[in-house]
Order: structure tokens, then C-alpha cells, then sequence
């Protein structure tokens, strides 16, 4: 993998564990007081402990003489699984006879957790996948391993991940940047991705040394803890494990002030949505603007409404299409109410773009469907789309979509089903001369006659269904895709005998896909007692055939198809020299 000299001096001066850090990540995971009683050859016992949470580990004898309190306390709680305090560090631990738990399997756990430092103006962050394995001596007071899947670099205006996971190598990372803008596809990604490469997720994890993020000159004011935690379904404080930890940094090292502006005054949508999608909301907002007033395009009594009543970013993207297309300013509130008339069914948007597709007024449009609302207590969507329906087949009729009867008909239900109705017959109209003029193109581009054998293009259904029952194959289910030119059904016929089935094709354009004559030749019959397969049998008619459809299926004047020159062979050649 190659580096700048940048990249590798960054690598290289990355951050390092420290032993308070080792402390914290062990800290994530149980701990456990594991003892073993033992005894010796004079029938005095003893006891050996291991304390996992701060590595103590002792053989203590059993000597009933000498014991103190603090001895007999100790040994009064060796009881398997009994909740306790280690006695040398204080910490909560569960007690664990390893007689009884041997391999120790159930105790394995993985940690994902996210190490912060800061260093200078910058922060980091290193996503370590933390595990801790008791089944060995050894690993009973040991530290977690620990694998880093990402480290992350954040300073203003730029975002640097070193990927590990992709690499699966330790000091070969792949490197990727956010600078000055976000865009798509995401250039810095959260860690921990699980699954496959076409369905995956990434895992939560905790976050240490939080006092990093809050001491650092830049990053202290970006809000995640304070803020985006409490807005409308986050955790509000609660939370031990983030997905969305990096995504978020990512956006505020970018647009720091707007993200500051957004999570202290509260419209979270947009918030969300470049954190999670990278959308901008570029209709309804200016991203670049860092005054509330300028990024929404509010005035201050407007700003007010929108920061009290929080209405979706869609309302200010409707405010703004009305206002650039038909040059009215609609009031926020009648934006908000605009959108909820639609409901769930119809995008509010999507009304906007076909008014103006059509050059509509959205005022008009909108008293129209009062007028129809009343006579038929219809909801506003279902209208819509009936009016659609019926400008569109109305539109494919040729009528005059500029007369006012036309455009605004008075009963829109009867005027719809007519139009459906005539538009419907119209195209089963064009449909079948299309039908008509295909078959005839298809018989001219492949019917052919040569050495006492024809091929015929059936013109009807019927005639291959009943091909196939008097042939005992398949074929007439083919029939239906045949007449709507999905594939092409040949026969092949004897010249002195053109009624008679007695060989089936079936063509992919210029290609023979299958050729079969009496029941798929698996049984004998009169034309074919030794059920050769018709491609041998009548290899030099096909090949003369298929050449001649290669060539473009020229005929003479009198409609005979122009044959083209069969190869001669050796035999021939030397025959005809003869």
C-alpha cells in the first residue's frame, strides 16, 4: 500500500494505548474472582485466586490456627456464583469455582468499543474490538486482546480513516478522506461493518475517554452528549452503546457551525439526514449558510413558527418550488397544510412537479378538487390520481387539454372512465395491426423452400396447438408467446405434404433454439424409425436455411427467396472437375 509522506508521518505519530486506557477497556467486561481448593500430602488445604478485574492472583493456605477475619471472610464467600467485592481493588466481581467450570466457553465476550485522544487541535479515535478468553491459567488475570478494525482522525474541515477491516493487514490500512464537503457515497463510514458484502450492518459500540471530546478546543461544542442524544427518540442520556458516533463527528469537522446551529436550535431532520444519508436537503435549505435566517430563507417571525412547531423540511421545500415556479409565497402554515392533505398516499411533492409538468396553477387545481370533494366525500389522493389518470388518457386521445370542459371536467369520475375506456379500445386497436403487421413481417423474414422440404410461419394459435398434439410435444404452450412475438414457432414441412406436422422449430431471432419432431424423438415413428435428431437428419436444409436468414432472408421479385451458395465439398469439387 502506498502512503504520502503526510499519511505515514500520521500513522506513525498515531496515539498509543495507554495503561489507564488498558484499565477502562477491562473495566467494559465482568469481572470475576476465579479460585481452585487444593490440598496437600499432610492434609492441609489451600486455595488459589485470580481476580480478572485487576490482575491479582495468590495462594492463600488453610491454616485454621493463624486465619484472621479478613481470611475467613474471604473464604466464607468462595461460593460458585455468588456475587461479591474483589478484596484488593474494590470492584464488583462474581465468585467462580474453576472445578466446576472447567473450559470456561460461557464466559468468552467481545467488547466493541471506540478509544478517544486528543492531540493538539485534532481528535482521534481508534474502534478496537475487545476480547477476553478465560479457558487458559493465563487468561484469567490478563488484559483483553485487542483487534483496531478503524482508527479515525478528525480536524476542522477534514476527516481521515485508516480501515483495517478491509485490509485484515496491521500496518496497511486503506485511507480515505472527507474534505470541505459531504457527498455520496460515503468516503468515511462507521466501524465494525458485519455481514456480507450485498447485506451488512455495523455494530454499536461504547466510547471511552469521553473527556477527550469534551477538552478539546473544537470538538467540546459539537453537541453529541448534550444534544443530539435528546432529541426526539434518542436516548436522551441513557445510552452505553452509538452507531452513529463517527457520522456524526464526520459532519461537524465539515459544517461546524451549521451543526452547531441545527442541534442547539432544534430542527433535527436535516441533522439526520446528512448523518445518515448525506442528504442536504438542498430545496428546502443552503447548507454553506450558517444564520437560520439565511439557511432556511426565513424571515424572523417565520423562524419562530418553523423553531416552535417543527415541521418536516418538506414544508419549506414546497414553499420554495411555489415561490420559483408559479411565483407565489405561500405562509408556512399553509405549507404544512398543503403537505398533510395528500396523507400517506400521495407525496405532496409529487402534485407540485405534475402541476407544473402541465402548467397548472396549484390555486386552481386546488378548487377544483373542493368542488369534486363535496359531491363525492373522496379524499384528496385518490382524487389526484384520478385526475391524473384521466388528464394523461385524455392527453393520449388528442383532445384539447386547453378548453376549460376538458380540462376541469364536471363529473371527473364519469369523464375518467370514458377516457380510460376509449384510450383502452384505441390501443387494443393499434395493438392488434401491430400483431397483424408483425406476423406478416415474420413470415416474409422466415418461410423457405428448398429440396422437397418448407418452413411455415403459423399464423394462428390454433394451428400450433394442434401441432402439438398431433407431434405429442410441448409446443402448444408456446402459442400465446408466438402470437405476442415473445418467440417464433416454425414448422417444417414435407413440399408434396405441407398439411402434415412433422418437425417443430422454435427461433430466438436468427438463432435455432430447439428443433424436435414426433414426441421429442424419444419414440420411433414412420418419418423417423431410427429417431435421429432432426439437426442431423436435416443438417445441409438448416444450415442453407440459417445462412440465408444470416444474410437478411433476400427474395427475388416474384418472392421466392434467393438461395445462397451451398459449400461444396472435396467429393464434389473433384466431380464437378471431372
Amino acid at each position: 500500500m502506498k502512503y504520502t509522506e503526510r499519511e505515514r508521518e500520521l500513522l506513525d505519530g498515531w496515539p498509543a494505548v495507554t495503561e489507564e486506557d488498558l484499565v477502562r477497556m477491562n473495566d467494559l467486561f465482568p469481572h470475576y474472582l476465579f479460585f481452585r481448593k487444593e490440598g496437600d500430602l499432610m492434609g492441609l488445604g489451600g486455595v488459589r485466586l485470580y481476580a480478572s478485574c485487576c490482575g491479582h492472583r495468590e495462594t492463600r493456605p488453610v491454616l485454621p490456627r493463624t486465619e484472621t477475619p479478613e481470611h475467613r471472610e474471604l473464604l466464607d464467600h468462595l461460593r460458585h456464583k455468588e456475587p461479591w467485592t474483589c478484596p484488593w481493588c474494590g470492584r464488583k466481581v462474581t465468585v467462580i469455582d474453576l472445578a466446576r467450570a472447567k473450559k470456561r466457553t460461557s464466559l468468552r465476550q467481545v467488547e466493541l468499543t471506540l478509544l478517544l485522544h486528543a492531540r493538539g487541535d485534532a481528535l482521534y479515535a481508534d474502534a478496537l474490538a475487545l476480547r477476553k478468553d478465560y479457558s487458559s491459567e493465563e487468561g484469567l488475570t490478563a488484559r483483553p486482546t485487542a483487534w483496531c478494525s478503524s482508527g479515525y482522525r478528525f480536524a476542522r474541515g477534514e476527516v481521515m480513516q485508516a480501515d483495517y477491516q478491509v485490509t485484515y493487514r496491521e500496518h496497511e490500512p486503506v485511507i480515505t478522506y472527507e474534505r470541505d464537503r459531504l457527498g455520496r457515497p460515503k468516503q468515511v463510514s462507521e466501524p465494525f461493518k458485519d455481514g456480507p458484502i450485498y447485506w451488512y450492518h455495523y455494530e454499536p459500540y461504547s466510547i471511552l475517554n469521553r473527556e477527550e471530546l469534551e477538552g478539546n478546543p473544537f470538538f467540546r461544542y459539537c453537541g453529541f452528549f448534550d444534544h443530539w442524544q435528546y432529541r426526539p427518540g434518542g436516548a436522551r442520556g441513557y445510552a452505553a452503546y452509538f452507531d452513529d458516533f463517527i457520522s456524526y463527528l464526520t459532519a461537524y469537522a465539515i459544517y461546524p457551525r451549521q451543526v452547531e446551529m441545527l442541534v442547539k436550535s432544534g430542527p433535527w431532520e436535516p441533522l439526520s439526514d446528512l448523518i445518515y444519508s448525506r442528504k442536504k436537503n438542498a430545496a428546502a435549505m443552503c447548507w454553506e449558510e450558517t444564520d437560520p435566517r439565511k439557511a432556511f430563507g426565513l424571515n424572523k417571525r417565520e423562524l419562530s413558527w418553523f423553531l416552535g412547531v417543527q415541521p418536516p423540511m418538506e414544508v419549506l421545500a414546497i414553499r420554495n418550488y411555489v415561490a420559483k415556479h408559479w411565483e407565489e409565497r405561500w405562509g408556512l402554515p399553509f405549507c404544512m397544510d398543503f403537505r398533510n392533505l395528500w396523507g400517506c398516499q400521495v407525496s405532496a411533492m409529487e402534485v407540485l412537479r405534475f402541476l407544473k409538468k402541465h402548467h397548472l396553477a396549484p390555486g386552481r387545481f386546488l378548487r377544483y378538487l373542493d368542488r369534486i370533494s363535496e359531491q363525492t366525500d373522496d379524499r384528496y389522493a385518490t382524487l389526484f390520481e384520478l385526475y391524473r389518470d384521466y388528464w394523461e388518457a385524455a392527453y393520449a386521445l388528442g383532445r384539447c387539454m386547453e378548453h376549460g370542459k376538458v380540462l376541469w371536467p364536471e363529473d371527473l369520475h364519469t369523464a375518467h372512465d370514458s377516457a380510460a375506456e376509449e384510450l383502452a379500445a384505441k390501443q387494443a386497436r393499434e395493438e392488434k395491426k401491430r400483431l397483424a403487421a408483425s406476423l406478416k413481417e415474420r413470415r416474409l423474414k422466415y418461410e423457405f423452400e428448398l429440396d422437397g422440404l418448407k418452413i411455415v410461419f403459423p399464423a394462428t394459435s390454433l394451428a400450433i396447438r394442434r401441432e402439438g398434439k398431433a407431434l405429442h410435444h410441448c409446443v402448444g404452450g408456446y402459442a400465446e408467446r408466438h402470437m405476442n412475438d415473445v418467440t417464433t414457432i416454425l414448422f417444417l414441412r414435407r413440399a408434396e405434404a405441407p398439411a402434415t406436422p412433422y418437425i417443430t422449430l422454435e427461433m430466438d431471432g436468427n438463432q435455432l433454439r430447439q428443433i424436435h419432431g414426433y414426441d421429442n424423438e424419444r419414440s420411433a415413428c414412420p418419418e423417423n424409425p431410427g429417431q435421429v435428431s432432426p439437426r442431423t437428419l436435416h443438417k445441409d436444409f438448416l444450415d442453407t436455411w440459417l445462412r440465408w436468414l444470416r444474410d437478411g432472408s433476400k427474395r427475388n421479385k416474384d418472392g421466392t427467396p434467393k438461395v445462397p451458395r451451398r459449400k461444396v465439398t472435396g467429393e464434389e469439387d473433384q466431380a464437378r472437375t471431372a
